[in-house]
């Protein structure tokens, strides 16, 4: 089973608000290289349940997952927001929390969201065309 101090299989968004917590500027790469290093032990990808072999009310909710499927391109980007900040409106007290690898916002009835970082889908202008390098620069 998982080891190490904590249930990064069972609960994995636990060890991500760890290292965002610890690490604000380069939390995405030290989540990636926590993950990768968790894995690296042979008999570990057992421990991770496939969506493709077990069914679905055997998962606990929120839990790490493997999936086997066929990746296709999509027309629609989808957006996140990265980073974000809470202001708790009775205590005036703001929190910077993270939503990549959620759903949604972790934001109750007596929170604000007061800013949020998105990833963003850019298309490249073409450089032949000088209206919109005129336009754009």
């Amino acid at each position: 089973m998982p080891g190490g101090g904590d249930d990064w299989v069972n609960h994995p968004l636990g060890a991500v608000h760890r290292i965002f917590a610890q690490n604000s500027a380069g939390w995405e790469k030290k989540v990636v290289e926590y993950f990768w290093e968790k894995l690296k032990d042979t008999t570990a990808a057992n421990w991770v349940p496939s969506l493709n072999d077990v069914p679905l009310h055997y998962l606990k909710p929120n839990s790490l997952v493997k999936f086997r499927c066929m990746v296709q391109d999509m027309f629609d980007p989808e957006f996140y927001m990265g980073i974000y900040e809470t202001l708790e409106l009775n205590a005036k007290s703001k929190i910077l929390r993270f939503g990549k690898y959620k759903d949604v916002a972790e934001c109750g009835v007596s929170n604000l969201v007061v800013f949020f970082q998105c990833s963003l889908f850019f298309i490249v202008l073409s450089a032949t065309d000088s209206h919109y390098l005129l336009n754009w620069t």
